[in-house]
């Protein structure tokens, strides 16, 4: 801030300066004065009750003996910077208090005029080390919880894969083919899933979800995994909807049974067909996501531990609990399933 544009100084006579003062040495803060040498020539009382020194110790630039080592040259840089750009400054550091602790201050200067001229500077300083202790243990918890979440996704990852290889493993020795089928189909649904917790893990914390490009990647991946010729995939992003990972996830999964389970079973002897994925506001706060098929429709409903038992049709509906969405299945000429939820 230009000197021009600061409040006048009462500095304009001995009476209006011992009122300064005396208003000075009373107030909360510590504050100090510089003239336009950049030497200080006022600390109030509360200063000097602090570094217990004698104002004529710290006057000039006497104040900067009392200011920790390691800061002092950044500190007087930034002062000398902003005093010769006639600009409002703020700047952080250690100064010895006078029973010789080191304390952190917040340090804020501001220029002054006096009847239109520069005439120097006025300061204010807060104590604020509890504070800013406070705040870098919380930095700390913070970067230890990142690190402990990216050491658990890391021995997650590790473990589905593992889990991947040996049911594959498994369905490859397997001599009953519907048994084969279901190993194989189990591997591919762990993969699949943790290729999307994979990616939500590595969704900033403070961002939201992309919810339109996440099931796009999703379903592309499902068909591909699922590697089913001849079924075409077409996509419709009507608007565009964020949503935080916790949400975002479970309905990703959603989508990918819904895709995995058609490229298995409703498009039996490999004939052709199609998904589509399209996603929609359905209303002030409300978001819409609908797959549909032209397959042969949903399956005569069985138990979900017998081979013709479909397992994602049973984790759907648990899946969207989880994300607080409304679930709707449709099987006649095909299915068609459509998720409500709340969204931004």
């Amino acid at each position: 801030m230009a000197a021009e544009e600061t409040a006048e100084s009462g500095q304009e006579s001995p009476g209006e300066e011992a009122q300064f003062r005396a208003l000075a040495d009373h107030a909360p803060v510590m504050i100090w004065r510089a003239d336009t040498s950049m030497g200080c020539d006022f600390f109030n009382r509360p200063w000097l009750d602090f570094t217990g020194r004698t104002l004529e110790e710290e006057l000039g630039h006497g104040w900067a003996e009392g200011v920790h080592p390691e800061d002092r040259e950044r500190c007087l840089a930034t002062y000398r910077e902003a005093f010769e750009a006639r600009r409002e400054f703020s700047i952080d550091y250690r100064l010895r208090r006078h029973d010789g602790a080191w304390r952190w201050l917040l340090d804020k200067g501001r220029p002054f005029s006096v009847k239109g001229n520069f005439a120097g500077y006025i300061g204010s300083c807060i104590d604020f080390t509890e504070a800013r202790q406070a705040l870098e243990e919380h930095r700390k918890a913070l970067e230890e919880r990142e690190n402990l979440l990216s050491e658990l996704h890391h021995r997650v990852k590790n473990n589905a894969q593992a889990t991947t290889s040996f049911l594959s493993l498994q369905a490859s020795r397997a001599s009953d083919a519907v048994v084969a089928a279901a190993l194989r189909g189990a591997a591919m649904r762990v993969m699949l899933a943790t290729l999307v917790q994979d990616r939500m893990f590595r969704v900033p914390s403070d961002a939201g979800v992309d919810l339109g490009a996440e099931l796009e990647v999703t379903a592309r991946t499902a068909l591909e995994v699922a590697g089913r010729v001849g079924i075409a995939f077409s996509l419709t992003l009507e608007d565009r909807l964020t949503l935080p990972v916790a949400q975002a996830t479970p309905i990703a999964l959603i989508v990918n049974e819904l895709v995995v389970n058609a490229a298995r079973h409703a498009f039996p002897g490999g004939q052709p067909g199609s998904v589509t994925l399209t996603m929609r506001r359905a209303g002030p706060g409300l978001g819409e996501v609908v797959v549909t098929d032209d397959g042969i429709g949903l399956p005569p409903a069985h138990p979900r531990n017998t081979p013709q038992g479909c397992l994602g049709l049973h984790l759907i509906p648990r899946l969207a609990r989880q994300a607080h969405a409304s679930l709707k299945l449709d099987g006649g000429q095909g299915v068609r399933a459509t998720l409500r939820f709340a969204c931004r």
